[in-house]
């Protein structure tokens, strides 16, 4: 079994773990064994406080470890469950006998299955299916007593426990995908920062637009609470200068019916990722069906430029068990294969009895079949599974504000130039996360570190396959909220070049000293140092860089072959739409060399005098 560094190190597929009683100690473990985002289930949560604990420690174990994590927040949904047996916990149904199905809040008995969910047994129709307990048990609607009951005949029998599962493929259930208590856990979600929520039963893009309807209260509810009170405390823990400006939650839209197979592309257009949802499809779906639909649900995301997540039972016999099976091994290497940005685990970390070992099992297969891959391809990449982005395809209803025009040009020929001068690393700019993105989907077959000022877009990247992202102070500017502001817009009215001062712990250590001295407001009310060059930009990123865990997972030592990539950034215009082949650290060393010219001839003026 490979070492937690050797996990870490040339895997782009990223891992989304499951947290509960089993691993919730172990996040630290976790973390080392190569877990990307933290995904936090909150269908069994009835108070979302209770896991204000487990935010706060991924938060300090991510800084520890110098590794940027993601928190996934997981949102129920509309599932409809039937409600608790009496006398016994449980019953046992038997095939070809009758049952009741009743819309009732009362508990049921031997003969009689209730539910408090009244849009089920009132529409449902002679013929229809019913399936219980995840697709396992089976009844036929056979006859309609009154609006609140109907009978059942057995078709696949076994013991229904309480408070299981109900299933009915045949009918598109009239319930909202927002929850009452859906939107409390959302709230909560949005104040404590989570990088992604994810929005379950999914059936239209208008299910995604109520969550961004509650996303825009809220930011609306703090931005009025901020100008009551502006010394209020921020109990998120994340200060604002953490966040890019117009942050939010972004939404992962868990594709789990037929139904919502039927309107994917306004769903891929209105959410900003997806989920495979296996499990809730499995059962919805004919089984044999689930595989076709992962392999297009994958190549339709990734078309789009947004990460998509494969989920459900990927290591499910480790949750008892210290390894898995050969067909669950294929499984997780054939989601690889696919495209998938990320694979997920799901009870194996949350309660199973080997967490970190499913972990590192999961990222052993995922390393073996990129490497697999690549050898198969003769060394040239993904060309299978890459993505070029297809403004004619049906999901692009319309295109993002914050795109430049030449973001994709500039992406498709980066990826050219590193994939020909055989690149150790590309180093993407990105303040808003979409050229990062954009290189990602074309797969490249070295590894992207992405450059961001910001906190919450690094986090967000962690996501992504085969980005490693990490904070730089190299575009690092300063605005009245404390956060990264305008840079996303062609036209927006700001300097030239406004940035930061540079400070440096250590003296500048050769780079940065006299790079920023003295400041200039303008009416936007960006704090714009003296001239910063591209030059000087690229010299602080690669000394961000050589001293970060990416160079280190990644093995980025100076003289290596690096592509920079940047797309539009508006306070920098030298640094807009370029791309540049160099030899890592030479940007450090060029900037020495100026700085000690300007040095000598500034004693050298000075002497004259």
């Amino acid at each position: 079994m490979l070492h937690a560094s050797e996990h870490l190190r040339d895997r782009r597929t990223k891992i989304v773990a499951t947290l509960g009683p089993a691993s919730v100690p172990k996040i630290r473990q976790l973390i080392k064994a190569g877990v990307n985002v933290f995904r936090l289930n909150f269908s069994h949560v009835s108070d979302p406080e209770t896991q204000r604990p487990v935010i706060d420690s991924i938060r300090k174990e991510s800084a520890s470890l110098c590794l940027p994590v993601a928190i996934l927040g997981d949102l129920c949904g509309p599932k409809i469950r039937c409600n608790t047996f009496s006398p016994t916990p449980s019953i046992q149904l038997v095939p070809k006998s009758i049952v009741r199905l009743v819309h009732s809040s009362e508990p049921g008995n031997e003969n009689t299955i209730t539910t408090s969910i009244s849009e089920i047994v009132g529409v449902i129709q002679v013929g229809h299916r019913v399936l219980l307990n995840d697709g396992n048990l089976k009844l036929i609607v056979t006859e309609r007593v009154s609006q609140d009951e109907v009978l059942c005949e057995v078709v696949v029998g076994g013991e229904l426990k309480a408070k299981k599962g109900i299933n009915v493929p045949d009918l598109l259930i009239a319930l909202p995908a927002l929850t009452d208590k859906d939107r409390e856990d959302a709230r909560f979600m949005y104040k404590m920062r989570l990088d992604y929520v994810a929005l379950s039963f999914v059936k239209h893009g208008q299910d995604v637009r109520d969550l961004l309807d509650v996303f825009d209260e809220l930011s609306q509810e703090e931005s009025l609470a901020i100008k009551t009170d502006p010394t209020a405390p921020d109990l998120s823990g994340v200060p604002a200068s953490d966040l890019e400006e117009d942050w939010r939650p972004h939404i992962i839209a868990k594709i789990e019916t037929p139904h919502s197979l039927k309107n994917i592309d306004e769903i891929i257009h209105f959410a900003d990722g997806i989920m495979v949802a296996r499990g809730d499809l499995g059962v919805e779906c004919s089984l044999e069906q689930v595989p076709l639909i992962q392999k297009t649900l994958i190549r339709k995301t990734n078309a789009a430029d947004k990460p998509v997540i494969t989920a459900t039972q990927m290591l499910e016999s480790m949750i008892s068990a210290p390894v898995p099976t050969r067909a669950e091994v294929s499984d997780v290497a054939n989601a690889v294969f696919d495209g998938t940005d990320a694979v997920m685990l799901s009870a194996e970390c949350a309660t199973g009895d080997f967490p970190v070992e499913t972990v590192e099992m999961m990222a052993s297969i995922c390393q073996n079949a990129e490497a697999g891959a690549r050898l198969l391809d003769k060394g040239k990449g993904f060309t299978v599974t890459m993505y070029k982005h297809d403004k004619d395809n049906e999901v692009f209803l319309g295109g993002s504000k914050h795109v430049s025009r030449f973001a994709h040009c500039i992406a498709d020929a980066a990826v050219a130039a590193a994939t020909e001068g055989s690149a150790t690393a590309m180093l993407v700019f990105t303040t808003t996360s979409e050229m990062a993105i954009f290189c990602s989907k074309r797969r490249p077959r070295m590894p992207i570190i992405a450059i961001t000022p910001t906190g919450s877009i690094s986090r967000r990247l962690a996501l992504h396959f085969g980005v490693h992202p990490m904070i730089s102070s190299g575009l690092k500017i300063s605005t009245p909220r404390g956060s990264v502001s305008l840079l996303r817009h062609e036209n927006a009215e700001i300097p030239t070049v406004p940035q930061d001062h540079f400070n440096s712990d250590d003296g500048a250590n050769e780079v940065g000293e006299g790079l920023a001295t003295g400041s200039r407001s303008n009416s936007a009310g960006i704090v714009a140092p003296q001239l910063r060059n591209t030059d000087a930009i690229l010299a602080l990123t690669e000394r961000d860089v050589i001293n970060s865990a990416a160079a280190h997972i990644i093995g980025l030592k100076s003289g290596d072959t690096v592509c920079y990539c940047a797309g539009f950034h508006g306070p920098f215009p030298g640094l807009s739409n370029t791309i540049k082949m160099s030899q890592f650290g030479d940007s450090m060393r060029s900037e020495r060399a100026r700085m000690n010219w300007s040095q000598s001839i500034a004693r050298l003026a000075s002497q004259r005098k």
